[in-house]
């Protein structure tokens, strides 16, 4: 332990952590600077300038010491506990200047007090080791009994001094005089305790270690193995008669069997004595080296807890058990320095570091593979699922899905806090970093994965019970005036309408109520402009990433203090949802969003309708305007009534049931089927037939669809929408005179994996939207695709004629006759480049959304286009379904959804910001703690390493 008088400590306990700490703080600074009052910068000014000093003298005064050649001072121990704990508490006493109570808690989901004190207890516990080996010198004898008995003692005399103060002084100390000495007070018990206790052990093997003998095996035994294994038995409960593991602790999750395991390991191999022969002395330092990272992980978690082992002392002995991996450090630390002095005369020093940074690497290392393996399956799986390659077939380890679902469903357990929740310090939070980068999934998506891949039912204690939303109710805010402005852009050739809303409280009591609606955008419509007047200005929206925007809205809505936000996004294609808040009381609420259009049109706004361009001035042309690059065309309602108008001839396509859970009626198929198609149609060469469980499998043309169904091993649930979207995508890309009726084979729809409806592919399939369900009744159900799928229709629509593009002999797209305009894609196979733009805003709209329509078709590059495709429309100021118009009231909350885009941007699309927007996600401290984990990884090497001379 003499290694901490190096004055190189200092950089990794003092300066590295403070400068961590001040970037923390600013980044919350920064962010909240806007919204703070004078008397808070100043606070907040000084605190901050205050820290750096103290750090910047700490940094002098070791480089002083390193020029000089000498060891830390005990001097500067009591310099640095005195000047650390005073900022700590002065710090303490400024917590509502900090953070006023005014701050939305959102901004600022962790306090940076928290901050302060856990960067902070590095510099603390170097002090106390420093007095330590100061105040325990080598040549004169010492009592390790008489330590360990002030080190109980003190717990006992500072709470009998607690009680003293109370009785005595407690009603002339004014309360703020009276908190204060209350911290000093627990600050310098807590100091003397841990002193006192460190010097104990300390003690205990200066000697032996000094004559080449290694600790006291009983004492090894009792901290290296009785002791934490005691101490994970008691954190998980069982102990205290809960003999049922359980997915929490008192300080964490490790109920992990890894954890016992490698507690029993460890204290094996630290309690091992010394061997006198090289190879096994080579092993037992190798078995020490590779178990350290596991004694230093808990000294790392209980580092923060320390101060509160001096009154969980007086609580039946259970800081005892906070105080297990301090005391578990330092025996580690003697055993490998023995190693060190054993193996010195016999072995190289290179092969020692070897042996020694090599083995410390070992778990790290170990641990972050087994990560990145569960970080490739799991979005391996989330893009099977939600951004597919149709043209590949991958198979999934499911085991090891399963395990890590089971892990991010664990890490979200997090209500009780750190005292009693799912998550492991630190390694959950590594865990979300590396795997899940810093987000979530949400339990909707973790029960549709397990669905998919482990035919596993959603159990009813596994969906996050949610509050149905409010009926309609006629005191809502509405619409009480609406108007409309239409102007013709002949550079454009298109129309830029304004619509203006005016939204009022139908009850003038009501308080906070929020203005919703949506509205339907025919195609060659695209919003280019959004706005929300809010305390007399008009605050224009601001474009951002979709999931981002929606984040930050929720955060201001569920604060309910009146700010000012407005949303405008896609909530499916071709359909907007409008969301401003608050509504208050009689106040009139204005908002309003610019349309480019290029045919007049009539658009529908709650009950209200409105018509937007002159359809006399410019009367509708039968043309076709194409996209820059021409990939994308619009084909107006005129242009759409001069094409060909054919009819296709339909086929049937058979999606049959094969999930795990379907086995044994799998064989009742081919009954079912030619008792109700009969085997004209069975045998027909054009009838097609795919097998799906987790994945599809297409019976290729001419193949025995019988012989292939009797030999598949199903494999997870019936993922349904998978296959249908893989073979709706296959009749788009590949358009033919010809099309196919889906037929669903299963004994119950409900086990089918199958999304709200199929609408973003409706281009697909222009004829008709139904498929059929043939169940066990031997009866085929329609559904329709483009909505409700789940349902079954009580009417179907007849089949319509289609209109051929650009003509019936060369068709390379088949549209609806539905008298509606239309965009097309003129080689829906082809790559499409979303950076193209053009001067004409509308036509860089066309574009954008005709890249919307590609990419439904090709799902698997979403993430390789999402970033140029959210870039385009930021710069051309076009709103898509992957972006969202969001106006807010200060630069604070602007400056949050700047980094919550960043965040989204840089992270997997399928993963989720939080659960549900009622719940918001804090981002914890412990998304720093890499840092700390390096530097207490780097402080033990050089510890270790200082025989090494």
């Amino acid at each position: 332990m003499r290694s901490v008088l190096q004055p190189r400590w200092l950089f990794l306990v003092n300066t590295l952590p403070v400068l961590v700490l001040l970037a923390l703080g600013y980044a919350q600074f920064s962010l909240i600077e806007s919204l703070l009052p004078i008397s808070s910068v100043r606070t907040w000014c000084w605190l901050g300038g205050s820290l750096a000093g103290l750090g910047l003298l700490t940094l002098t005064y070791a480089v002083r010491q390193m020029v000089r050649r000498r060891p830390v001072s005990l001097g500067y121990c009591v310099v640095g506990l005195v000047t650390t704990i005073l900022w700590l508490l002065v710090a303490m006493q400024q917590d509502w200047e900090l953070i006023p109570s005014e701050i939305p808690r959102w901004l600022v989901p962790t306090d940076v007090l928290l901050y302060a004190y856990t960067f902070l207890m590095p510099t603390l516990a170097h002090a106390v080791f420093v007095a330590v080996v100061r105040l325990t010198p080598a040549n004169q004898p010492q009592s390790a009994l008489q330590n360990f008995g002030l080190a109980f003692l003190s717990p006992i005399l500072w709470a009998c001094a607690v009680i003293f103060f109370w009785a005595a002084l407690g009603r002339w100390v004014p309360m703020a005089l009276e908190q204060t000495l209350m911290r000093i007070g627990f600050a310098l018990g807590a100091a003397c305790f841990l002193f006192f206790l460190v010097r104990a052990a300390y003690i205990m093997g200066l000697r032996r270690l000094e004559h080449g003998l290694g600790l006291h095996t009983g004492w090894k035994v009792l901290v290296g193995l009785v002791m934490p294994v005691l101490g994970l038995l008691l954190n998980s409960g069982i102990l205290l008669g809960s003999w049922t593991w359980k997915e929490s602790g008192l300080f964490g999750n490790f109920n992990s069997f890894s954890f016992y395991a490698l507690a029993v390991l460890n204290g094996i191999f630290v309690s091992l004595p010394p061997s006198p022969r090289r190879g096994w002395q080579l092993l037992l330092m190798l078995g020490r080296s590779i178990l350290l990272a596991y004694t230093l992980y808990f000294f790392l978690v209980f580092l923060p807890f320390l101060p509160l082992a001096l009154p969980a002392v007086l609580l039946f002995g259970l800081g005892l058990f906070m105080l297990t991996p301090l005391l578990l450090l330092v025996v580690h630390v003697q055993a490998l320095s023995l190693d060190w002095q054993t193996l010195r005369p016999i072995t190289p020093r290179a092969t020692r570091l070897a042996v020694l940074v090599g083995g410390g690497l070992v778990l790290p290392l170990a641990l972050t593979l087994y990560y990145l393996h569960e970080r490739h399956t799991l979005h391996q799986a989330l893009s099977y699922r939600y951004s597919p390659d149709y043209q590949l077939h991958p198979s999934l380890d499911e085991q090891t899905l399963a395990r890590t679902l089971q892990q991010v469903r664990r890490n979200k357990n997090n209500q009780g806090g750190p005292w009693d929740s799912g998550q492991t310090p630190y390694l959950s939070l590594y865990f979300n970093w590396l795997v899940l980068d810093n987000l979530t999934l949400s339990e909707t998506k973790l029960a549709d994965l397990e669905r998919v891949f482990m035919s596993k039912p959603v159990a009813a204690e596994e969906v996050p019970f949610t509050l149905p939303p409010p009926p309609p109710s006629s005191f809502q805010p509405g619409i009480t005036d609406l108007t409309t402005r239409s102007s013709y852009d002949a550079r454009q050739q298109a129309w830029v309408s304004w619509v203006h809303l005016r939204i009022a409280n139908a009850n003038p009591q009501e308080q906070d109520g929020e203005f919703t609606t949506t509205l339907e955008l025919p195609a060659g419509c695209w919003v280019s402009d959004y706005y929300l007047d809010m305390n007399g200005r008009r605050e224009q929206g601001i474009l951002a990433e979709k999931k981002a925007a929606a984040w930050v809205y929720a955060q201001i809505r569920n604060e309910r203090r009146q700010r000012d936000p407005g949303l405008l996004m896609y909530q499916k294609s071709g359909q907007l949802s409008l969301h401003v808040y608050p509504v208050v009381g009689a106040a009139v609420r204005t908002t309003g969003l610019q349309l480019l259009h290029r045919d007049p049109l009539t658009l529908r706004i709650g009950q209200r309708r409105v018509v937007l361009g002159d359809s006399v001035a410019t009367p509708l042309q039968p043309t076709v305007v194409a996209a820059p690059g021409g990939a994308v065309a619009y084909v107006s309602r005129a242009a759409k009534q001069r094409l060909p108008l054919v009819r296709r001839q339909p086929y049937y396509h058979f999606l049959l049931d094969v999930s795990a859970r379907q086995q044994t009626a799998a064989a009742t198929y081919a009954n079912r089927l030619r008792q109700h198609y009969g085997s004209a149609v069975l045998n027909n060469p054009q009838t097609r037939f795919t097998l799906v469980d987790a994945y599809s499998t297409p019976v290729a043309a001419g193949q025995n669809w019988q012989a292939a169904l009797r030999a598949h091993q199903g494999r997870g649930g019936f993922y349904l929408d998978g296959a249908l979207r893989r073979l709706l995508t296959d009749t788009y890309l590949h358009p033919a005179a010809t099309y196919p009726v889906p037929v669903i084979v299963t004994d119950s729809l409900q086990h089918a994996i199958l999304g709200p409806d199929l609408a973003d592919l409706r281009a697909a399939y222009p004829e008709s939207d139904v498929f059929y369900v043939l169940g066990p009744d031997g009866e085929p159900e329609p559904h329709a695709l483009s909505r409700r799928s789940a349902q079954p229709l009580d009417v179907v629509d007849q089949i319509r004629p289609v209109r051929a593009w650009p003509s019936a002999f060369q068709a390379r797209a088949y549209l609806p006759d539905d008298g509606a305009g239309e965009l097309v894609l003129a080689n829906p196979a082809a790559p499409l480049d979303p950076a193209l733009a053009s001067a004409n805003r509308w036509q860089t709209g066309l574009l954008l959304h005709g890249y919307q329509q590609w990419q439904a078709f090709h799902p698997e590059v979403e993430e390789s286009q999402r970033w140029p495709f959210v870039q385009a429309s930021f710069r051309a100021g076009i709103l898509t379904p992957f972006t969202a118009y969001l106006a807010l009231e200060n630069p604070a909350q602007k400056e949050a959804l700047r980094r919550k885009q960043q965040q989204v941007l840089n992270a997997a699309s399928a993963l989720d910001l939080e659960e549900d927007s009622a719940n918001p996600t804090a981002v914890p401290i412990d998304h720093y703690a890499g840092l700390l984990v390096v530097a207490a990884a780097l402080l033990a090497l050089w510890q270790l390493r200082r025989t090494a001379g």
